[in-house]
């Protein structure tokens, strides 16, 4: 026989001992829960729950949703690899299964229209730059899954795209024309680009580097008319 034999008087004391150890644990966390200087402890959100500063957020929220919706921004989009050598059969087609792509891509209010060859432009209402980028992003890696006939089997459609938003009051002329500068960034850098106008427009504003102050001024010609 294995184990150790306990006197039934010491067993009988030990589980007395357990479930006295059992209600003194529950009464102290019992007094603890109840104890009114742990109840008046300050509650840290309590400034954030005043009416005052609950009204003044949702102002702020009604106002930043109500200046996103009515922001615009405008996708300046190319398929790359339209082959201008295709008859207009192909072409057409091949336009149009890209923009059913496209359109089932945008969002309900979103506008498609298609320009001429292999362009085409995308209003998007609602939205600022940062948003715009990411459905052209979202609109080009949808065209790469597509594997036309026209392009070979292995060969992915892409897409470039310029994306300008309303920016200090700007028409729809002016967004379209910074989203077609972008565009044209886009293409310069290869194929299957995203270009934010923002980005060009921050290089544009830099300042012009200084000139050098390594070589002295008169430095150059006299290297010259030693030569």
């Amino acid at each position: 026989m294995t184990g150790i034999e306990v006197p039934l008087e010491v067993a009988a004391l030990l589980c007395a001992g357990c479930a006295a150890a059992g209600v003194w644990a529950g009464q102290v966390r019992a007094h603890r829960r109840l104890d009114p200087r742990r109840s008046a402890a300050p509650d840290p959100l309590a400034a954030l729950k005043q009416p005052e500063v609950l009204a003044k957020a949702v102002d702020l929220a009604t106002r930043r949703n109500a200046m996103r919706a009515a922001s615009q921004a405008v996708l300046q989009g190319r398929i790359d690899q339209l082959d201008p050598r295709w008859n207009s059969d192909t072409h057409a087609e091949v336009r149009e299964h890209v923009a059913a792509v496209i359109r089932a891509g945008l969002r309900r209010g979103d506008r498609m229209a298609q320009g001429e060859g292999n362009a085409f432009t995308i209003t998007l209402t609602g939205a600022d730059e940062r948003a715009a980028v990411r459905i052209a992003d979202r609109l080009r890696r949808r065209l790469a899954q597509l594997r036309l006939p026209q392009l070979g089997s292995a060969a992915p459609l892409t897409a470039s795209f310029g994306v300008a938003a309303e920016r200090f009051g700007d028409g729809d002329d002016a967004i379209a024309s910074r989203a077609r500068r972008a565009l044209e960034a886009a293409v310069a850098a290869g194929t299957d680009h995203v270009v934010p106008a923002s980005e060009i427009e921050e290089i544009m504003l830099l300042p012009a580097p200084a000139p050098s102050s390594l070589a002295e001024p008169g430095t150059a010609a006299s290297a010259a008319s030693a030569a």
